[in-house]
C-alpha cells in the first residue's frame, strides 16, 4: 500500500496534548526544521482526529511536503497506548476509551502512522536524540502534572507481564499520605508530582508558616502551583525551601529504589517539574551523594552522572514523536 514512497530524509512529530497539538519537522540528527501548534479539539474523539491531522496537514503545506515525501508519521498520545494495535486505550486528557487512533489517522492522512504513549516516545527520543544517546540500559523518569518512568534494558522497552513496569508514580512514599487520583495514599505522584509540591507547600501555610505565598489581608488560602512555589524559593521563602528540600529527598529516593531495581547506565529526568527548577534537581542530588555515601551497594551504582536532566527540554514531545519513526543509525 506504501511502496511508492521514497526514503524519508526528514522526520515529522506529533505531539498531542489535551489542550494543544505541537506538529514538527526535524532532520534525520534531530534539529528543528518547522514547527506550528494548534489547539486540540477534545469535543469527541473524531474531532479530536480531525485537529491532529489538521496539524499534520498544516505542516506539510507550510513545508511544501506531500502524502509520498514522507515514509511514516510519528504521534505521542498521553495515556495508555496500545501501539502495536494503534488503539488509544485510555487517556483522560483527551477523553478517549478504545480508540482507533492509528487507522483513523491514516484514513485521513494517507501515510503510515505510528503511535506511542507519550512518556514511551520521549524515551525514544532522548535515545535517539538525547542524554541517552548511546545507552542500552537506562530509565526516562518523567515528573510533570504526573510521574511515570520507561525503563529500557538491552534497548527495548520493558513492559512487565502486565504493561505496568514504569508505573512508579503509583509506589507509596509516604504511608496515609495526601489521595492519589489511583485511589491510594501517599503515592510518588501525589507527592512530588507538581499539583502535590503546591499541595505541600499550602498544607505548610495551613499550619501557620509564614509565606510570600500567602493571602495577604485576607482569610482565603491562595490557589497555588508548583512555579509559584519555585518562584518563591528564588526569593528566599522558607516555606519554598522547605518544600523542595523534602521533595528532593523523597524523588532521591525514589530514583535509588529504580537504581538498585535495574541498575541503569543513567536515569533520564524530564518533564516541567525538575527541569525548570535547578533548585529542585540540586537538592536531589545532594541526597542521593549521601545516600552513596551511607550504603556501600548504593554508592557502587552512584556516580554524578547516574541522573542527568533531559537535553531535549521543551521540545521532547516531538522530537520523541519523530522518534518513532527515525530509520536505525
Amino acid at each position: 500500500m506504501w511502496s511508492d514512497r521514497t526514503p524519508q530524509k526528514q522526520l515529522i512529530g506529533i505531539d498531542v496534548g489535551g489542550t494543544k497539538i505541537a506538529a514538527c519537522l526535524v532532520d534525520l540528527q534531530g534539529r528543528i526544521l518547522s514547527t506550528i501548534q494548534r489547539p486540540t479539539d477534545v469535543t469527541e474523539p473524531e474531532a479530536t482526529l480531525d485537529s491532529i491531522a489538521g496539524s499534520v496537514k498544516q505542516l506539510m503545506d507550510a513545508n511544501q511536503l506531500d502524502s509520498k515525501s514522507i515514509d511514516a508519521i510519528g504521534f505521542g498520545i498521553p495515556g495508555l497506548v496500545d501501539a502495536e494495535k494503534g488503539i488509544g486505550i485510555a487517556s483522560v486528557n483527551l477523553g478517549w476509551k478504545n480508540i482507533a487512533v492509528r487507522a483513523g489517522l491514516e484514513a485521513r492522512l494517507e501515510i503510515p502512522c505510528i503511535i506511542d504513549n507519550d512518556v514511551r516516545a520521549g524515551a525514544k527520543g532522548e535515545a535517539r536524540f538525547g542524554a541517552a544517546r548511546g545507552l542500552s540500559n537506562f530509565i526516562y523518569l518523567n515528573i510533570g502534572t504526573g510521574i511515570s518512568a520507561v525503563i529500557l534494558l538491552d534497548g527495548k522497552i520493558f513492559l512487565g507481564t502486565r504493561g505496568l513496569a514504569g508505573e512508579i508514580g503509583h509506589a507509596v512514599l509516604v504511608p496515609d499520605g495526601p489521595e492519589c487520583k489511583c485511589g491510594g495514599r501517599g503515592c510518588f505522584e501525589a507527592v512530588a508530582s507538581g499539583p502535590g509540591i503546591a499541595e505541600r507547600a499550602l498544607g505548610k501555610i495551613k499550619n501557620g508558616q509564614d509565606s510570600i505565598l500567602a493571602p495577604q489581608g485576607g482569610s482565603h488560602l491562595p490557589i497555588l502551583t508548583a512555579e509559584n512555589v519555585f518562584e518563591a524559593a528564588l526569593h528566599h521563602d522558607q516555606v519554598a525551601i522547605e518544600t523542595l528540600e523534602e521533595i528532593g529527598k523523597l524523588m532521591a529516593y525514589s530514583l535509588q529504589y529504580l537504581t538498585l531495581a535495574y541498575d541503569p547506565e543513567a536515569i533520564i529526568i524530564g518533564g516541567s517539574v525538575v527541569l525548570s527548577n535547578p533548585l529542585l534537581f540540586k537538592n536531589i542530588q545532594q541526597m542521593l551523594r549521601k545516600l552513596g555515601r551511607s550504603s556501600w551497594v548504593f554508592g557502587k551504582a552512584y556516580s554524578k552522572d547516574l541522573v542527568r536532566l533531559s537535553t531535549l527540554g521543551n521540545n521532547a514531545g516531538v522530537l520523541g514523536a519523530a522518534a518513532l519513526v527515525a530509520p536505525q543509525p
